[in-house]
């Protein structure tokens, strides 16, 4: 579910909206979250049978979570047009607590994503992701010292 976004300053608009629910392995988002959690935890999380939104969606379980056995490793998860067809979708999970159950993400039309752009946009949610695990880390694990 999608808690909060923030509108490009350029007029493509994706269609995410707060409140909105979208099944976890057809976006960066959820595949982020998906790939901290293991076995039947994670099953807990995917359905069954996985349904196709555009061509793109992985509908093939073993191939799923081979993506998201890639996600893990490499620190950030991708929805390559998965679920809106021109979108691109990079997200990391927010790591205060595990396994994770925040994540953060931002989407950018494939005809305006360049390699450089997307190493940026990789590099800065890493970074922001990081920032705010190590902020909201003690809070989450009840640091009294660190609220005051």
């Amino acid at each position: 579910m999608y808690l909060a976004t923030r509108e490009s300053k350029q007029y493509t608009r994706a269609s995410n909206r707060v409140g909105r629910r979208l099944p976890a392995y057809t976006t960066a988002l959820g595949k982020a979250l998906l790939a901290e959690r293991f076995g039947t935890d994670r099953d807990e999380h995917i359905p069954a049978a996985l349904k196709l939104l555009t061509p793109n969606t992985i509908v093939d379980r073993p191939a799923l979570d081979d993506v998201l056995d890639e996600v893990r490793v490499r620190g950030y998860a991708t929805d390559d047009q998965e679920n809106t067809m021109g979108l691109r979708c990079y997200a990391v999970a927010l790591r205060y607590c595990q396994p994770a159950q925040d994540a953060i993400s931002a989407s950018v039309p494939v005809g305006r994503l360049t390699p450089r752009r997307e190493r940026e946009i990789v590099d800065a949610l890493c970074a922001m992701g990081d920032k705010v695990s190590r902020v909201v880390r003690p809070l989450a694990n009840g640091d009294k010292w660190f609220a005051s």
